[in-house]
């Protein structure tokens, strides 16, 4: 908190100027023709030297000169507390403002002494005389400026050589003690600030790594960059080893069970649905409509990321949470912070003092389902949106556009001799296949809108709608099913001829688009298509209806890019919208797509 009063720096200042004043009044009882000093003294002689004139001082002259030193010294303390307090207000010291305000000072504190002089010299019967004694004044300051400067330097020359021969045989410091340089200080202020931004972004500090490529190099899939975190090694650096670096890591290598895997893999994607419907009715209270199961499954035929959305208290992270438990996997849950602005949040960083790489639980629940891959790998990021997912996300977003095979993340640049931890290989981590990413969303003030580079890539299921309670009479239990067995129930589906997209279905999904496209410029491109025609089936074979399939992947993935738009021409055109999808599918056909159609009018 800044203070407005005096520093040890402003009462040194106030100090040397009181001496300045001490000086300057023993110059002035020299100088003085009829004084008490000798008229032959070498203060005299100096300004006799210097041609000054010769000046008898009366009562009324050192009256004037006393009111000047009193009010020079007064004028020195307000000076320095004016520019403190121009600080305390966080003003510039010599603004105009206080510019003026100094100035102001300065001529008060020359006219009350110039005026007690002039009061003292009472009855005038000779202006001159007044003039005299202000001349006196004058060749006192002048004469003491003089003598202030030639004991001021015996001072500090004698200081120097008394500091210097009493440290004689010391290293050469100035004054004493171990005094370091003001620019030496910033350096070191700033070695520790960048040592500091390293560990904080995850940057490999030089003592660990090589400058050597790595051998074989690495693929252009590997997300992270050839070059990322590369670093020059030290001599001590060979003392580094997994362990130290990667000490949970290895720690999985060596606890990772081998027993063999114990699934049930006899159950359909239809009956999956609707037990996993009656475990969370019966075993959680938790009641969803048939369609919203069904949407979350064939999700997962259709993408590796899934975005659950709505108001909060809808059951968003209770569905994805019970979903492992239903098929006895333990998800892994992670609230997203809203200070997440790069990858290091979930996949940690490389300490520089600690020598050892931070390893977040995020990292190490990717790394131990390596050895799990059978396993469905649900990993929960709670509110995803509550940051930015482009930033602290961007990696995966671009690794699950690959195909699986080259799900390859780096994580640290590591040296050629070095030995990492078994599922580390060239400091390259394997994202399994069997891996979901589960975000949910709330839509509230307090998070970021969700872009459409992340809404392409997911399958957004929205809850919106109230859940309405049903009892559940059957006995229910979890049941245990591989990766490998549903990707297999997946594919089944998908081959069925009679699951798939039509010619009809594909004429009729055209016509909305080119419709959508020629008027309110909106399309979709391949990668939803691949996903409509992928989820489709999947929700059919799940016990949904193609329509319904398709009426929640044209809401979700096209008619939700027009939210939000205003436009004069937008009402007329989704009118008209609403009127073509009325002509293609008739009756209770289509409800998803004409309700949000209507709940878009009803703004306007």
């Amino acid at each position: 908190m800044k203070k407005t009063h005096f520093t040890r720096k402003n009462f040194i200042a106030i100090g040397i100027f009181y001496f300045y004043i001490l000086i300057t009044v023993f110059a002035a009882m020299c100088i003085d023709a009829n004084g008490l000093m000798v008229a032959t003294n070498p203060v005299k002689n100096l300004a006799n030297l210097l041609r000054l004139p010769n000046i008898d001082a009366s009562f009324g002259t050192y009256i004037m000169f006393s009111m000047f030193a009193v009010y020079s010294l007064l004028f020195v303390a307000a000076f320095i507390y004016e520019m403190r307090l121009a600080k305390y207000y966080e003003d510039k010291a010599f603004s105009t403002k206080w510019v003026v305000t100094y100035l102001i000072t300065l001529v008060i504190c020359l006219v009350f002494p110039f005026g007690i002089g002039v009061i003292a010299h009472l009855p005038i019967t000779d202006f001159s005389l007044v003039m005299n004694s202000l001349l006196y004044v004058v060749e006192s300051y002048f004469i003491g400026l003089l003598l202030f400067i030639l004991v001021g330097s015996i001072v500090l020359f004698g200081m120097m050589l008394y500091i210097n021969f009493k440290n004689i045989d010391k290293p050469f410091r100035f004054f004493k003690g171990d005094f370091v340089e003001k620019s030496e200080i910033k350096d070191e202020i700033k070695d520790l600030q960048e040592e500091a931004t390293q560990v904080k972004q995850g940057l490999l500090a030089s003592s660990f790594g090589v400058n050597q490529e790595t051998k074989g190099g690495l693929t252009p899939n590997v997300i992270g960059g050839e070059n990322a975190g590369s670093v020059s090694l030290k001599d001590d650096d060979n003392e580094l080893t997994k362990e130290k670096v990667f000490p949970s890591l290895c720690e999985i290598d060596t606890l990772a069970e081998f027993e063999p895997d114990n699934f049930d893999d006899n159950v359909s994607l239809e009956d999956l649905v609707i037990n996993f419907r009656n475990y969370l009715a019966k075993k959680e209270k938790l009641y969803f409509d048939l369609d919203t199961i069904r949407c979350f499954v064939s999700a997962l035929s259709a993408s590796h990321l899934i975005i659950l959305e709505g108001l909060s208290g809808t059951g968003k992270s209770s569905l994805a949470r019970y979903f492992s438990t239903f098929i006895n996997e333990k998800s892994f849950f992670v609230p997203v912070q809203a200070t997440w602005r790069d990858r290091t949040s979930l996949l940690g960083f490389y300490n520089d003092f600690s020598r050892s790489y931070n390893e977040t639980e995020f990292l190490k629940r990717l790394y131990n389902a390596t050895y799990r891959d059978n396993h469905l790998n649900i990993m929960v990021l709670d509110e995803i949106n509550i940051s930015r997912v482009e930033y602290y996300f961007a990696d995966f977003l671009s690794i699950l556009e690959y195909p699986s095979e080259e799900w390859k993340l780096k994580i640290m640049q590591l040296p050629y001799s070095f030995k990492a931890p078994e599922h580390l290989i060239d400091g390259v981590l394997d994202i399994t296949e069997s891996t979901y990413f589960i975000g949910t969303a709330n839509k509230d003030d307090s998070t970021y809108t969700i872009t459409d580079k992340v809404y392409d890539r997911a399958i957004t299921i929205s809850f919106d709608d109230k859940n309405e309670y049903f009892e559940v009479d059957d006995e229910v239990k979890e049941i245990s099913i591989s990766y490998t067995y549903l990707q297999q129930l997946f594919r089944e589906a998908q081959e069925n001829n009679e699951y798939q997209l039509n010619q009809d279905d594909i004429a009729s999904i055209k016509k909305i688009n080119d419709f959508i496209y020629d008027t309110f410029d909106v399309t979709f491109g391949n990668r939803i298509m691949n996903q409509i025609e992928l989820f489709v089936p999947t929700f059919i074979a799940s016990g949904g209806k193609k329509v319904d399939a398709l009426d929640f992947m044209l809401t979700r993935k096209v008619l939700s890019k027009l939210d939000g738009r205003f436009e004069d021409y937008v009402k007329d055109g989704l009118e008209n919208l609403l009127t073509l999808i009325e002509q293609i599918y008739p009756r209770d056909q289509f409800s998803r797509a004409k309700n949000y159609i209507n709940k878009l009018l009803r703004r306007f």
